[in-house]
């Protein structure tokens, strides 16, 4: 029974994580001009960011969801400004300056998972997308049964690593097929498709 929750907790969390959105440009954009360790790093924050909402969207939405609706605007405009910033950010970045050879000191991976993190963690409504996956698969946790809870946050949370385990060691084996060239275009294209989703965002905002 509880290997069947934790399979289920994997599909989930799989599922949750694979649409590339800003996040994922995020760590695509750090893993080819970094290394994969960075890229991963950066994958484990918007994991926890993921498992935190699952959590909200599988125990129910009752009180968050009012939250949520009632500071609807500022969500929102705060999640639009950060990725914004972020993506214009990406744009000028340019590759070379995180070659190795040019790299004095590697960052501390909690400052990558920290702010990985806070960027995931900007977009209160990817609750609602963790929502639709829950009801899909017919699963409501319970604080009444912990540990089928507990098995299934752990399968969803090992999903969401693994994927981004998987996502940035593919990456990385291709790394070769990537010159300065192609890495400063890749970052201008997404940075691009970063400040266009924000755009897009608020004009869907705004219209209704």
């Amino acid at each position: 029974m509880f290997l069947t929750y934790f399979l289920k907790g994997i599909l989930i969390g799989i599922l949750a994580t694979m649409p590339l959105g800003p996040v994922g440009i995020l760590i695509v954009q750090r893993t080819l001009n970094r290394d994969r360790l960075t890229g991963f790093y950066s994958g484990i924050g918007a994991v926890l960011s993921d498992t935190f909402y699952a959590s909200l969207a599988g125990f129910g939405l009752v009180l968050i969801t009012g939250f949520l609706n009632r500071y609807e605007f500022w969500f929102h405009m705060g999640g639009a400004f950060v990725l914004l910033i972020l993506g214009i950010f990406i744009m000028l970045s340019h590759p070379e300056r995180f070659a190795p050879k040019k790299t004095k000191k590697r960052k501390s991976p909690l400052k990558y998972i920290a702010g990985t993190f806070m960027i995931a963690f900007a977009n209160p409504y990817i609750i609602f997308w963790h929502l639709a996956i829950f009801s899909g698969f017919g699963i409501v946790l319970s604080i009444d049964n912990p540990k089928e809870a507990f098995v299934i946050l752990t399968g969803f949370l090992f999903g969401d690593l693994l994927w981004w385990f998987v996502l940035t060691t593919l990456i990385n084996l291709t790394r070769k097929w990537f010159n300065l060239k192609i890495l400063l275009w890749f970052n201008r294209i997404a940075g691009l498709l970063i400040i266009l989703f924000v755009i897009g965002f608020l004009v869907h905002i705004f219209l209704n």
